[in-house]
């Protein structure tokens, strides 16, 4: 019979029953395992699970207990990583033939940060190559697919860890973002999805971490588990200096939205949006209303030139630490990340660092909406979820107006690092597939995001995809 508690279940009730030996952590991980095999037959979410690996770790937790040994708070919690974060002994391939054969002789410190709580991680997940897409398909590892209609995009590029979380093989998935690649994945796949504050958690294994765009984030069924799980991970660390800011506020998300104030923007004044878009996100507002929030939509004074501003920053970016590794490879690389490169590769440094401007504006512009509002609330993307066969170069072009007709809403965010970003479920589509809204909060305020997310997850509760409930 099936144990009521597996990986499938809120974080917390994991570990406590695992804590108080009402069930085995080798239990939660052989039913983890069970599950990641039949969800990477059909989806194809695991670069690489680690069954053996788990098991140990299970196997030492189980004995640790036995020994009346005090447990972490995420004891026998099932974890997956994103396979461009270094887990000793395992694969890390950044989904690319460049780095095929690339070992990691080492943890990232977020790794020991899991580990040090005694979650147990059961192996690495898909991205697309160098993580460089919405889209969760690379030349090594093919398609990621969506739970809720495998012909749609997961979103990416941290789609695995997504479709890991939202079938119930792992609690909890790690992901990076620098461009809304944890809250993209998120908002197709019905699950929370955070970029916390630049410098909560430690970039020890990025090729830049003074590279402000750069976040380690996390993806979980619920904003509880996300509660549960983020101050483990978060503080000072001597392998990144940025680490030191402001300790983590106390993530209590019972005290509501009530006199919070919420400022609604729907095009961020830069996207075409679907109507059903729209429509969701003033059902949204609606109940935030009647939670007790004041909401406004003051004018955000964005423009298509900070969208496109980011895209000039990633290109770069990719040309500066991805571009040799794929001249090696030739065409084993993806030819949409080729040309990424040769974008970035043409530009110079004072175009580059020109760009500083921009980033001037939008922050001007935001903190005018923030002198009133407490938290921006928007669409995660534009549009639900779309063709597995598409890619991202279809949603660069402008309309007649000069909106973007983009696909996902988030990079533009990544430029204002300081604010935390996440993305939450806000239900299903007309065909059936997930909605996500983005909340932005003050800097260093993951505290308020989360309750305002916690707000909207009480009107539009966690749904699992078709076929894949426990």
């Amino acid at each position: 019979m099936t144990s009521p508690v597996g990986p499938w279940s809120p974080v917390t009730e994991i570990a406590q029953a695992v804590q108080q030996g009402r069930i085995t952590a080798i239990e939660v991980i052989e039913a983890a395992l069970e599950r990641a095999v039949r969800v990477q037959t059909d989806l194809n979410c695991f670069a690489q699970i680690d069954a053996s690996g788990a098991r140990g770790v299970a196997a030492d937790i189980d004995r640790r207990r036995a020994a009346g040994e005090t447990l972490g708070l995420l004891a026998g919690v099932p974890v997956a990583i994103k396979d461009c974060t270094p887990v000793a002994g395992l694969g890390n391939r950044f989904g690319s033939h460049a780095f095929v054969h690339n070992i990691a002789s080492r943890d990232a410190v977020i790794v020991e940060r899991f580990r040090n709580a005694d979650a147990v991680i059961l192996g690495k997940t898909t991205l697309s190559e160098f993580a460089s897409s919405s889209f969760c398909d690379s030349p090594l590892t093919g398609i990621t697919r969506n739970p809720w209609n495998r012909e749609h995009t997961a979103g990416g590029s941290s789609g695995g860890s997504a479709v890991a979380v939202a079938t119930g093989c792992v609690a909890v998935a790690q992901g990076t973002d620098m461009g809304g690649s944890v809250r993209i994945p998120a908002s197709c796949t019905g699950l929370i999805g955070i970029k916390p504050a630049a410098g909560r958690i430690p970039l020890d294994d990025q090729p830049s971490f003074v590279d402000d765009i750069q976040h380690h984030g996390l993806l979980t069924r619920s904003v509880a588990d996300l509660a549960a799980c983020l101050p483990l991970l978060c503080g000072p660390s001597r392998a990144d200096p940025t680490t030191c800011i402001p300790g983590l506020p106390d993530l209590d998300t019972s005290k509501g939205v009530a006199g919070l104030k919420i400022a609604l923007s729907d095009d961020l004044g830069i996207f075409l949006i679907e109507p059903e878009i729209r429509d969701r996100l003033d059902q949204a507002a609606r109940h935030l209303e009647a939670a007790g929030a004041i909401v406004s939509r003051p004018l955000l004074n964005w423009d298509r030139s900070i969208a496109d501003g980011w895209v000039r920053h990633w290109h770069v970016y990719l040309a500066s630490f991805f571009g040799e590794a794929l001249d090696a490879i030739g065409p084993l690389a993806d030819p949409r990340l080729v040309e990424a490169v040769a974008k970035g590769r043409m530009h110079d440094a004072v175009s580059i660092r020109r760009l500083d401007l921009v980033r001037r504006r939008q922050w001007d512009a935001l903190a005018d909406v923030f002198c009133d509002s407490d938290v921006l609330l928007s669409p995660t993307m534009a549009r639900p979820p779309v063709g597995v066969d598409e890619d991202d170069a279809r949603y660069h072009a402008a309309t007649p107006d000069g909106k973007k007709r983009g696909l996902d809403m988030t990079s533009v965010f990544n430029w204002v690092p300081w604010c935390p970003a996440l993305s939450v479920p806000a239900g299903l589509s007309c065909d059936g597939l997930p909605i996500g809204l983005h909340v932005t909060a003050h800097p260093q305020r993951e505290d308020i995001a989360l309750r305002v997310a916690a707000t909207i997850e009480r009107f539009f509760p966690h749904q699992w995809p078709n076929g894949w409930s426990p």
